[in-house]
C-alpha cells in the first residue's frame, strides 16, 4: 500500500511519464555485469534539483527505499544495480546542464547527466582540459567523482579536483559544501574546503546524499606536451620501473598520473579472446601470449604518462627521466605532430600493403594522447569483452548491451617495488586457479601509492564460467583484505565485506547515517556494510 501511495505521489511531483515501472525497463535497469543484477521496483527520472527533493520526501514519508544513479555505467562495480533488490532507482541522466563553464578560473559546474563526451564538446572552443577517465564518452564526470575515480592527466584524482558540491540530504533539504552555504559567497568552487569541517567527502562512496551539481577543475592547455611510454620486458622488471617512477613523482618532474600495465592489458584494450589460435580453449595459452606480444612489439609492462608546461620545462623533464629511467626501462616520447608524420608514413604505404603495424601502433598511441588531453575515447571498452564469444563491435562497446562480464578489484598499495611483487603473487595463483587471464594495471594517482586495477572478464552466458569468475573475484578481495592491501572502491557485492579488519570506522559512518536518515531510505547497504545484513531482499534477477 505504502509503495502504490508513493508511487502516485512521485507521478504528481515528476510527471507519469517519468515514472517508470513496465518489466521491460525494470529489466534493463536489472542487467549487470556481474552474473546477477539487482531488480529494481520502479525507475524515477526527474528533470532538476527541486524534483530531487519531491521525490526524497516522499521515500521518507511512505518508507520505500530510493537508490540514486547518475547514469548508470558504473560497469564492473554494480553498474546501474542498486546493492540490494527492490529499491526504486532514481535516474538523474535528464540532469545534464553544464551550469557554468569559467575560463578565467578553469573550472565548470556540472549536473550528474553531464557526460564525459558533453563537456569535452563544450570545451573545444576554449583553452581549457578536462581530466578523462577510459570509460568513455557516455560516462558521469560526477558519477565517477562520487566514486573517486581517477584519469590520466596532473589533475587525474578527480575527488580532489572538485568542489562546491550542492547535495539533497534524506529529509529533503538542500546542502551546499564548502563556502556555497554562504549566500554571496565568491569562492565555492574554487576552495574545496570552505571553512569549519569540510563536509564534502561524506558525500562521496555514502549513502548520505544525492549530489545534483558540482564543481569540477579543468586544466589550462599547456604551450608544450608530450607523452611518455616506458616498457620492461620481464615481470620481475616491474619493480625496479615503479621505484624509479616513485622518485619521478616525488620530485614533481613527473606531474601526470602514471598507469602501468601488463601485457594482457595492452592486448585486450586492442583485441578480443584468440578463439581460433586457441581452439577454443581457456585460459591462454603462454605460446599464443607470447605471440601476441611479439605481434604487438610489446614487453611484460607498459606504461604511461605525460609531460606539461613550457617547451623549456618539457625538454628539461624529458631529459631528466631519460637518465633515471636508463638502464630500467625502454623509454620513447610522443605528441600530436610525430604521430602525424607517422599517419603520413601508413598513408604512403597504404597502396602496397605496407606498414600496417605502424599504423595499429599509430592509431593506440592516439589513443593515449586522447586520454593525456583529455579526449574520451572507447577504445579501452573493448577490454570489457576480451572474453565474449561474440565478435566486438568498434560501433558498440557498452558492456551491459553486450552482455559483457566484468568484475573489477582495486587495492591500494605502497608505491614501491616489493608492494608490487607481494600483489602479484597474492593475484597470480588464483588466476591460474580460476583459469583466467589476469589483466593487470598499477596507477599512481600520486606519489606515494598504487591503485591495483585487477580485471576479471569473462562470458556470461557460460553460467560454469560466471560462476568461477564469482569465486575468483571473492578469493583475490579476502585475500588483498587479509594482507592489508584494501580497495579504494567496491562493487555492490562487497558492500559488506568491507567491515571486516576494521575497527571503528564504520561504527561511526553508522551512527552519521543514521542521524541523517533514521530509516535508511537513501540507498540502504551503499558503502554501509553495517547494514547491509539488516536490508530485507527481494531475489536477485539473472540479466
Amino acid at each position: 500500500m505504502e509503495f502504490d501511495q508513493a508511487l502516485a505521489t512521485w507521478k504528481e511531483q515528476i510527471g507519469e511519464e517519468s515514472v517508470l515501472c513496465d518489466r521491460a525497463t525494470l529489466d534493463r535497469y536489472a542487467r549487470s555485469t556481474q552474473p546477477q543484477g539487482t531488480q529494481p521496483r520502479a525507475i524515477l527520472r526527474p528533470a532538476n534539483t527541486v524534483e530531487v527533493c519531491a521525490i526524497v520526501q516522499t521515500a521518507a514519508t511512505y518508507a520505500v527505499p530510493i537508490y540514486p544513479i547518475s547514469r548508470g555505467r558504473n560497469w564492473g562495480y554494480g553498474d546501474a544495480c542498486a546493492v540490494t533488490g527492490g529499491q526504486v532507482i532514481v535516474d538523474l541522466s535528464r540532469m545534464n546542464r553544464i551550469l557554468e563553464i569559467n575560463e578565467t578560473l578553469a573550472y565548470a559546474v556540472v549536473e550528474p547527466g553531464v557526460t564525459q563526451g558533453q563537456l569535452y564538446e563544450a570545451l573545444k572552443s576554449t583553452s581549457l582540459w578536462m581530466d578523462v577517465t577510459g570509460a568513455g564518452p557516455e560516462t558521469s564526470i560526477l558519477g565517477n567523482t562520487l566514486e573517486r575515480g581517477f584519469g590520466h592527466t596532473p589533475y587525474g584524482d578527480h575527488y580532489q579536483m572538485s568542489a562546491g558540491y550542492e547535495v539533497v540530504l534524506p529529509d529533503g533539504r538542500i546542502l551546499t559544501t564548502g563556502f556555497g552555504h554562504y549566500d554571496e559567497a565568491k569562492a565555492t568552487y574554487l576552495y574545496k574546503a570552505g571553512v569549519g569541517p569540510a563536509l564534502d567527502g561524506l558525500f562521496t562512496q555514502s549513502n548520505l546524499g544525492i549530489v545534483t551539481r558540482m564543481g569540477v577543475w579543468l586544466l589550462p592547455k599547456p604551450a608544450c606536451m608530450q607523452g611518455v611510454v616506458f616498457s620492461v620486458a620481464d615481470e620481475a622488471g616491474i619493480a625496479p620501473l615503479v621505484e624509479a617512477l616513485r622518485e619521478l613523482r616525488l620530485s614533481g618532474i613527473l606531474q601526470s598520473t602514471v598507469h602501468i600495465g601488463n601485457d594482457l592489458r595492452v592486448i585486450s584494450s586492442g583485441s578480443q579472446y584468440p578463439w581460433t589460435e586457441t581452439n577454443g580453449k581457456t585460459p591462454l595459452p603462454d605460446p599464443v601470449r607470447e605471440a601476441l606480444c611479439r605481434q604487438l612489439n610489446i614487453g611484460a609492462w607498459t606504461g604511461s604518462g605525460a609531460l606539461y608546461g613550457t617547451h623549456h620545462t618539457v625538454a628539461a623533464a624529458r631529459a631528466e627521466i631519460k637518465r633515471r629511467l636508463r638502464g630500467i626501462a625502454q623509454v620513447q616520447f610522443f605528441d600530436e605532430a610525430l604521430l602525424e608524420l607517422g599517419r603520413t608514413v601508413v598513408k604512403v604505404g597504404q597502396p602496397f600493403g605496407m606498414f600496417k603495424q605502424l599504423g595499429d601502433r599509430i592509431a593506440a598511441a592516439q589513443s593515449a594522447l586522447d586520454l593525456l588531453t583529455g579526449v574520451p575515447t572507447t577504445r579501452y571498452l573493448k577490454g570489457a569483452g576480451w572474453r565474449s564469444p561474440n565478435p566486438v563491435q568498434d560501433n558498440n562497446l557498452d558492456p551491459l548491451e553486450n552482455g559483457w562480464g566484468l568484475f573489477w578489484l582495486a587495492p591500494v598499495l605502497p608505491m614501491t617495488g616489493e608492494a608490487v611483487l607481494e600483489v602479484l603473487d597474492l593475484v597470480k595463483p588464483e588466476f591460474e586457479r580460476y583459469q583466467f587471464e589476469p589483466q593487470i594495471t598499477f596507477s599512481a594517482i600520486n606519489p606515494r601509492s598504487l591503485c591495483g586495477i585487477i580485471t576479471i572478464t569473462y562470458n556470461k552466458q557460460n553460467l560454469v564460467e560466471a560462476e568461477q569468475a564469482t569465486r575468483c573475484y571473492h578469493a583475490l578481495f579476502d585475500q588483498l583484505m587479509q594482507q592489508g592491501y584494501i580497495p579504494y572502491r567496491v562493487g555492490t557485492q562487497s558492500m559488506q565485506a568491507l567491515a571486516q579488519g576494521s575497527q571503528v570506522f564504520w561504527d561511526v559512518a553508522h551512527q552519521i547515517k543514521r542521524s541523517l536518515d533514521p530509516d535508511e531510505i537513501l540507498a540502504p547497504g551503499r558503502y554501509s556494510p553495517l547494514s547491509v545484513s539488516a536490508i530485507s531482499t527481494t531475489p536477485l534477477t539473472h540479466s
